[in-house]
C-alpha cells in the first residue's frame, strides 16, 4: 500500500529581502505523512526509548533521516547489549498489560511538546486500557508531568534509570517521521486541549503581558551575547523578557495564550508558540549562517504557519563556536528596532 503525502505550503517571511529569497525558497512546502499505531508483541524498549523486536529496529519508534539512521541503531544497540552483558538491568513485563512508548532520546522540551505528546493524543481515548512508560528521571522534569497532568494517566510504569524493559504487549504510537513538520489539526486541537484546562480547570491567570522576548540567558549555550544592547529596543515596543527557566509548564500556557506579539532566538523556548492565538505575530531571531545547516531552521517558521501566526525573521551574527546548535547569536539593535516596529504596526 502506497504511503498517502499531503503538501503544506508556507509562504514566506513577511518581512523578507529579496537578496534572502535563496535561504528560504527549497523549503516553502514540506510532506505530512500520517503516523501509524502499532500494536506489537515482545518488544525490547531501550531506556531512551527506541524499541527493537527480532526483526531490528522498529521504524515507528524514530525519525525517517536516512543520514541519522547509524545513529538510531548505535543509541537501541547500546542499550540491547547492556543488558546482554549485565542481565541484571533488563526489567521483563511479562504480563496482559499494554504499555504505551511515547519517549525518545532527544529529551528537551520542543521535541517532547511537539512530539511525544502528540503520540499521546494519538491515543488519548485509549489510556484507561494502557500503562504508560517513562524513564525514572522523568518524574523530575516539570514540563513532563506538568504536561500529562490535563490527560489523567492512571497507570504509569518507571523504567529504572540505567535499565530497560522487554514488554510482552506494546502499543506504538508512531513518532513523526519528519521532525519539521506539524498536522495543522492536531496542532490547534492541543493547543485548546491544554487552554481548557490551564484556563478553566487549574484557573492559572499567569501573565506578562501581550508582548514577549524569549530569552536564553538562563540557558547553557546559544545565548544573545549583546542582550544588553538590544533591551532598549523591547522596552520601548513594550516587550516584557520571559525566561522559561523561572515558570513551569501549565504557568507558560497561561502566559502564551495571552501573547499578540512574540520575539525570541531559535530555541525551545519557542516551542511555547503552539499555544498563542491565531493572527499573532512571531520574530525569530535566526543564525546567518552555520557550518552544517547553511538555512535557517524551519521548525517555529512552519509552526506559525500551522496555527495561523504571521512569521518575520531576523539574521544574526555569530560569535564563538561557528556551529548551527552552539554558537552565540549578535543581534543588530537597529534592524530589531525596525522588525518590531513592523511586526507590531502590522
Amino acid at each position: 500500500m502506497s504511503i498517502v503525502k499531503k503538501m503544506i505550503e508556507v509562504p514566506y517571511p513577511l518581512n523578507m529581502a529579496e537578496k534572502d529569497r535563496f535561504r528560504y525558497e527549497p523549503y516553502t512546502g514540506y510532506e505530512l505523512l500520517p503516523q501509524k499505531i502499532k500494536y506489537l508483541r515482545n518488544v525490547f524498549v531501550g531506556n531512551s526509548g527506541f524499541c527493537m523486536n527480532r526483526r531490528g529496529l522498529i521504524k515507528e519508534c524514530h525519525h525517517a533521516y536516512s543520514w541519522q539512521y547509524e545513529y538510531y541503531q548505535n543509541e537501541a544497540a547500546k542499550y540491547y547489549y547492556d543488558v546482554d552483558d549485565h542481565p541484571e538491568n533488563l526489567v521483563t513485563l511479562d504480563d496482559d498489560n499494554t504499555y504505551l512508548a511515547i519517549h525518545h532520546p532527544w529529551f528537551n522540551y520542543y521535541h517532547w511538546v511537539c512530539e511525544s505528546l502528540f503520540r499521546l493524543w494519538m491515543v488519548r481515548d485509549k489510556l484507561d486500557r494502557l500503562v504508560l512508560l517513562l524513564p525514572e528521571h522523568y518524574r523530575n522534569a516539570d514540563f513532563i508531568m506538568g504536561s500529562l497532568e490535563p490527560f489523567n494517566i492512571k497507570r504509569i510504569y518507571y523504567i529504572p534509570n540505567g535499565k530497560s524493559v522487554m514488554v510482552r504487549n506494546l502499543c506504538l504510537p508512531q513518532i513523526k517521521p519528519l521532525c519539521d513538520s506539524y498536522n495543522p489539526l492536531q496542532l490547534k486541537q492541543v493547543r485548546n486541549f491544554y487552554w481548557d484546562f490551564v484556563h478553566n480547570i487549574k484557573n492559572i491567570t499567569t501573565s506578562l503581558g501581550d508582548r514577549i522576548y524569549v530569552s536564553r540567558r538562563m540557558a547553557p549555550r546559544r545565548k544573545v551575547v549583546n542582550e544588553d544592547e538590544i533591551e532598549p529596543v523591547l522596552e520601548k515596543h513594550g516587550f516584557k523578557v520571559f525566561c522559561p527557566e523561572q515558570y513551569n509548564f501549565q504557568e507558560q500556557v497561561s502566559i502564551f495564550s495571552q501573547v499578540r506579539f512574540l520575539a525570541g532566538e531559535h530555541g525551545s523556548g519557542l516551542t511555547n508558540l503552539m499555544f498563542v492565538n491565531k493572527d499573532s505575530s512571531l520574530l525569530e531571531l535566526h543564525k546567518d549562517k552555520s557550518n552544517d545547516l547553511d538555512h535557517p531552521s524551519p521548525l517555529f517558521w512552519y509552526m506559525a504557519r500551522a496555527i495561523g501566526v504571521n512569521y518575520y525573521h531576523q539574521l544574526c551574527d555569530t560569535q564563538g563556536v561557528e556551529d548551527y546548535f552552539d554558537g552565540d547569536y549578535i543581534v543588530d539593535p537597529d534592524l530589531l528596532d525596525r522588525n518590531l516596529a513592523l511586526m507590531c504596526g502590522r
